[in-house]
């Protein structure tokens, strides 16, 4: 579409990626306003698909936040230093150096293990946006696992034995073992991050559909099982959940801005050859207390 004209719902297209877990939206120029019946069918497109995309996207930060906006309440960067300056609702993802010294200007090598944004949150995250500026020519994809399709291939008389389940997110259960070159978690970090219980199985507010809640290096334990049940039934369910048929990897082009559903999808990044620049600015946006199957 022209830059500057207002984006309708007619100008709205959708390329599916695999059958049900992640498309290309086009027709949008997000710099540009959206009328709220584009909005609605980018929304219908987000919810079908669960991770969507938009390629060639040239955008000031006032434009991502309009747009992530779109999604509900933004919420605000954890790292403060790492935030863009005066937008603390951006987050830095970058490799870049201050002046040649050690010091990254944003988060580097952040969630290189399966998870969903901020589950040991009371509320997690409902959709992230990030903006991709510079991308390596190789690696640094993002995985993501359709937890739908993943709970609907389970046999029917595991499903209601999950949904009877709680799970604990604990960001310090494994904080050590990924993050080995990072300083150790202070306790005042500890109690600001928190630890969350959560139904292991949630249902979508706006789906309806119930999708897999877990994450093996971050649910420390399901509740009311000893601990050697519990570990082999949450490591079994996320080999179970990262095959292949479930899942899509999105391979970052300059200008992509990709936008996740925390609810219904695990993700994960991809190692990359630290002798390319990488830089991203991610956008939170605020959930709800998970729903119970």
């Amino acid at each position: 579409m022209a830059h500057g004209k207002i984006c309708m719902a007619a100008d709205v297209s959708a390329v599916a990626m695999t059958p049900d877990l992640g498309a290309e939206v086009r027709g949008v120029d997000l710099s540009s306003p959206l009328s709220d019946a584009c909005c609605i069918r980018i929304m219908e497109i987000f919810h079908r698909y669960c991770v969507i995309f938009f390629r060639n996207q040239n955008l000031e930060s006032q434009h991502l936040l309009r747009f992530a906006s779109r999604f509900g309440e933004l919420e605000i960067e954890p790292v403060g230093d790492r935030q863009l300056p005066g937008l603390p609702q951006i987050g830095v993802l970058s490799n870049a150096r201050h002046n040649g010294s050690a010091r990254a200007v944003g988060i580097v090598r952040d969630g290189m293990h399966w998870h969903s944004d901020r589950s040991y949150a009371p509320t997690p995250a409902q959709a992230t946006l990030a903006y991709g500026i510079k991308c390596p020519r190789e690696g640094a994809d993002t995985e993501f696992v359709n937890m739908y399709a993943v709970f609907d291939a389970l046999p029917p008389e595991k499903r209601l034995a999950l949904e009877r389940l709680r799970a604990v997110h604990d960001p310090s259960f494994r904080y050590a073992e990924l993050y080995p070159n990072r300083p150790p978690l202070s306790a005042d970090q500890v109690e600001k991050l928190g630890v969350a219980e959560h139904p292991l199985v949630r249902v979508h507010p706006v789906t309806g559909r119930k999708a897999l809640f877990l994450a093996k290096d971050v649910v420390s334990h399901l509740c009311g099982m000893n601990e050697n049940d519990s570990r082999k039934l949450i490591d079994d369910l996320e080999a179970f959940a990262t095959q292949p048929r479930f899942s899509y990897a999105h391979r970052w082009q300059e200008g992509d801005v990709l936008v996740w559903d925390n609810r219904c999808t695990l993700h994960r990044e991809t190692p990359f050859d630290n002798r390319f620049d990488r830089a991203l600015h991610r956008v939170q946006v605020k959930g709800e207390v998970p729903i119970a199957a």
